[in-house]
């Protein structure tokens, strides 16, 4: 597996000077699911306090006043009134145990990512999420809500419940790296490229500059924490195959490991 930063466009300074922007990785605050002070009555759910995260349609709740309770699969299935996602009143899929709930601590479990602060990087489809332990291991960003790479709501792989912290993201695939051949540079030869090159095969749609919207080559860092740029893509073929073939150079003043090629390879590659 190696690590990807995606390339989002660029930053203007005060003297003109550009410099790349990457999506990943990055640090966020957000929360997955959450606790409310509620009760309920028939399938009228009323939110009286947030006590953290946020709550949304489809999420699965749960709670108990003592006698009554939430039936086992119980969810949210629509929000009737007030701020999205937090106090207000929330239709329920099914009604407490007896009909009524007294006023309780309810737990939402989500696949609904609140993000609230973007310390650095860009949010995006198909990032991995980590933090201290709360998150489910093999965590990911599946689609976007309200958020477009900064804050706001995404969609998670995974239903559970998180309350507000920071998390971090990043981007892997896996990939495969080999040496230069002959070929290879004579294909790129009219690119005038210096430096120290390899051959990737990988399982990421990445690019190389793309002048046109002011986006620098993405980025691949490899497990030995060496830094490569993408020059050239060699054989696009991730839209039919899932894979692609590219030509890297190294950024970085790093011993290079070499070579270096993961357990496992994208289907396909030869």
């Amino acid at each position: 597996m190696v690590g990807v930063q995606i390339s989002v466009g660029s930053t203007i300074g005060p003297d003109g000077s550009q410099t790349p922007v990457y999506a990943t990785p990055g640090a966020i605050t957000a929360s997955i699911g959450g606790t409310f002070t509620a009760e309920a009555t028939g399938t009228t759910l009323t939110v009286e306090t947030v006590l953290s995260g946020s709550l949304w349609p489809n999420d699965a709740v749960s709670g108990t006043d003592g006698t009554n309770a939430l039936p086992t699969g119980c969810y949210i299935v629509e929000q009737l009134s007030g701020v999205p996602g937090a106090a207000g009143t929330y239709e329920l899929s099914a009604p407490p145990s007896t009909g009524v709930l007294n006023s309780c601590t309810v737990t939402s479990a989500s696949t609904v990512l609140n993000v609230t602060n973007v310390a650095g990087g860009v949010l995006q489809v198909g990032q991995n999420l980590s933090d201290q332990g709360a998150l489910s291991p093999g965590t990911l960003i599946t689609g976007y809500g309200t958020g477009n790479g900064g804050i706001g709501t995404y969609t998670v792989n995974q239903q559970q419940t998180v309350a507000g912290e920071t998390m971090q993201t990043t981007l892997t695939a896996l990939a495969q790296v080999q040496a230069v051949t002959g070929g290879d540079l004579r294909h790129v030869d009219a690119l005038n490229l210096s430096g120290t090159h390899r051959i990737i095969y990988i399982s990421l749609p990445l690019h190389s500059t793309v002048r046109a919207m002011l986006k620098g080559g993405d980025i691949v860092v490899m497990p030995d924490s060496s830094v490569w740029l993408v020059t050239q893509s060699l054989e696009p073929f991730f839209n039919t195959a899932g894979w692609q073939k590219l030509l890297i150079t190294l950024q970085n003043d790093v011993q290079v490991a070499f070579p270096y090629q993961s357990d496992n390879q994208p289907a396909g590659v030869p």
